[in-house]
C-alpha cells in the first residue's frame, strides 16, 4: 500500500480495515509484554500515521524511533520521523537530519518530505518548482499517484491554490481521491454547496467512510448549516466512536450553538483522545468560564497550558511551531481577573507581550481592561489611550477598546466609540457590527440593533452566529436572523 506522507487524510479508511487493526494489535500486545514486534517499515509507518491522527504524537515518534532502529535506511520511516519533527516540533534541522539518512533519494517519501521543508520554511514556490522537476523525470505509471499525493501536500499546508493547479494535472477525475480533494479545495475557497454536493456523492458510494462524513460536516460548519454539520458528525461517531475529528466538529458545532454543557463533554472526550493535543482542554475550559463554571474552566486552562508548553522548543535550533498560549493566556488572564485576582490576570498578559508576533496593541487593551474590572480604572484608561496613540487611531484598535468597555457594561461609552469607528472606516470593514449589535440592544436602541444585525449577517456572518445567537431561535441561521427580527418585530 502506498502510503506517502504528507498525504494522511487519504489512507484514513485504511485505519478502520480489518488488516489494519490486525497489524495494530499485533504492535500493542508485543510492546504490552515488554516484546519487540517485527513488522515491515510500511506497517510500522501505518501505525504511527495512526497514532498521530489521533493526536498521540509521543506514541507516533516512539513507533517510529522504534521502526529506525531496525530499519535504519527506510525511507518511509525516516521521512515520517522527520515531518513529525516539523509538525509537532517546528524543528527543521531535525527534519534535515533524518532526511539525510534516506539511502534511497528517488522514493517518493524523499521528494515529499524535501518539499514539505522547503514549504515549512516558506519557500512554497520553491517546493513547487522542484515537484514539478520531479514530476517530469517520472514514468507515466507512476505520475497519477505522484500528482494525488503532491496535491495532498499543498492541501495540507493550506496552499489551496498550489493544490488546485496541481489537481488540474490529474487524468483520473473519477477517482475517489481525486473527488475528495476537490471537495477540500472548493471547501477553503468558499465554495461550500459545490464542496458539499461532491462530498455526499462520495458518501453515496462510500457511506462508511468517516473522513468523507467529516469533509462534509466541516464545509456545512463553515457554511453555516450548524445542525447539519452535527448531524454529518454523528453519522461519523456512529461508524467510528473514537474518530477524534468527527469529536471535534462535533464540540465546535455545539459550542457555535452556545450548547456549552454537551459542547465541554465532546472537547473532553476529545482531549482525553488526544492527549498531546491542547484544542480539548482548552476550550472546555472556555465552555466552563461561559458556564459561570470560573474554578473549573481554569482547571482545564492550566491543563492546556501545560501540554502546550511541552510543545515548545528545547534548543535554540527549533523554530516555534503555531500555539494556541497566547488564547490560553488570555482565557486565564480574564478568568482571574472575574474572581478579582487582578495582579495574577495581569501576569499572563505579561507572557502574551514576550510571545513572538504578538500584538502590541491588542496586548496594552486587554491590560487595560483587567485593570479596568479590577477597579484600576485610571490605569486602565492610560492603557486604551495609549494604544489609540501608539496605533495611530487604528480601526481596529477603536473596535476592540468598544467591545472591551461594553463588555464592563459602560454602553454609553462603547455606544459613542462605535460612532466614532463608524466615521472613520468604510463600507469593506467586516468586523464588529455584531459587537455593535448588542450595544444598541443594551441601550434600547433597537432599530439601530435591527440595521447592525442586518450588517452583522452579511458581512461577517460567523461573527454573527457566534455574538448573536441567543437572540434567535436555535434552528436559524445568521443568513436568517434579519428576516426573522422584521417578521417578529420583538
Amino acid at each position: 500500500m502506498n502510503r506517502a506522507a504528507g498525504a494522511q487524510h487519504m489512507g484514513d479508511k485504511y485505519f478502520e480495515s480489518e488488516e489494519f487493526k490486525t497489524i495494530l494489535q499485533k504492535y500493542e500486545e508485543a510492546v504490552a509484554q515488554g516484546q519487540s514486534p517485527y513488522l515491515e517499515p510500511e506497517e510500522l509507518s501505518d501505525i504511527a500515521e495512526y497514532y498521530e491522527m489521533l493526536g498521540n504524537t509521543i506514541a507516533s515518534a516512539d513507533v517510529l524511533d522504534y521502526g529506525i532502529s531496525i530499519f535504519p535506511n527506510s525511507a518511509v520511516l525516516l521521512a515520517l520521523r522527520a515531518r513529525l519533527a516539523l509538525v509537532r516540533d517546528g524543528d527543521v534541522a531535525a527534519a534535515r537530519r533524518y532526511v539525510s539518512l534516506i539511502e534511497d533519494t528517488t522514493a517518493f517519501e524523499y521528494y515529499y518530505i524535501v518539499a514539505e521543508i522547503m514549504i515549512t520554511e516558506d519557500k512554497a514556490d520553491e517546493a513547487d518548482r522542484y515537484l514539478n522537476e520531479v514530476l517530469e523525470t517520472l514514468y507515466d505509471d507512476e505520475r497519477e499517484d505522484f500528482i494525488i499525493d503532491v496535491t495532498g501536500i499543498f492541501a495540507d499546508y493550506q496552499q489551496w491554490e498550489k493544490a488546485a493547479r496541481w489537481l488540474q494535472l490529474s487524468t483520473d477525475v473519477e477517482a475517489a481521491d481525486y473527488k475528495e480533494l476537490r471537495g477540500r479545495i472548493a471547501m477553503n475557497r468558499g465554495n461550500f454547496e459545490e464542496s458539499e454536493r461532491i462530498f455526499n456523492e462520495l458518501i453515496d458510494s462510500d457511506p462508511y467512510s468517516t473522513p468523507y462524513w467529516n469533509h462534509l460536516a466541516m464545509a456545512q460548519y463553515m457554511h453555516h448549516n450548524i445542525r447539519d454539520s452535527i448531524q454529518s458528525s454523528e453519522f461519523s461517531i456512529a461508524i467510528n466512536p473514537d474518530d477524534t475529528e468527527a469529536i471535534l466538529n462535533k464540540a465546535n458545532g455545539l459550542f457555535c450553538l452556545s450548547n456549552y454543557e454537551e459542547a465541554g463533554l465532546f472537547y473532553q472526550r476529545y482531549a482525553d483522545l488526544c492527549p498531546d493535543d491542547e484544542v480539548g482542554e482548552l476550550f472546555h475550559g472556555i465552555c466552563c468560564l461561559n458556564l459561570e463554571q470560573i474554578d473549573e474552566g481554569i482547571k482545564h486552562l492550566q491543563r492546556a497550558e501545560a501540554i502546550a508548553l511541552r510543545h515548545r522548543p528545547t534548543s535554540s535550533g527549533q523554530q516555534l511551531a503555531p500555539s494556541n498560549l497566547p488564547d490560553i493566556w488570555q482565557e486565564l488572564a480574564f478568568a482571574l481577573s472575574q474572581k478579582g485576582m487582578t495582579d495574577e490576570a495581569l501576569t499572563y498578559i505579561d507572557k502574551m507581550s514576550t510571545e513572538p508576533g504578538a500584538d502590541p496593541y491588542e496586548v496594552l487593551v486587554m491590560r487595560g481592561h483587567l485593570l479596568m474590572e479590577g477597579g484600576r480604572l485610571e490605569d486602565g484608561q492610560a492603557c486604551y489611550m495609549k494604544a489609540i496613540s501608539d496605533s495611530a487611531g487604528a480601526p481596529q484598535v477603536f473596535l476592540r477598546i468598544a467591545i472591551s468597555i461594553y463588555d464592563l457594561g459602560y454602553y454609553q461609552h462603547s455606544y459613542r466609540m462605535f460612532q466614532i469607528l463608524r466615521d472613520c472606516t468604510d463600507d469593506s470593514r467586516t468586523d464588529g457590527y455584531a459587537y455593535e449589535a448588542l450595544c444598541c440592544y443594551a441601550l434600547g436602541r433597537y432599530d439601530e440593533f435591527k440595521e447592525n444585525v442586518r450588517l452583522a449577517c452579511e458581512k461577517n456572518p460567523t461573527e454573527a452566529q457566534m455574538v448573536l445567537a441567543e437572540f434567535f431561535p436555535p434552528e436559524l441561521g445568521p443568513q436568517d436572523y434579519y428576516q426573522w427580527l422584521l417578521d417578529n418585530n420583538p
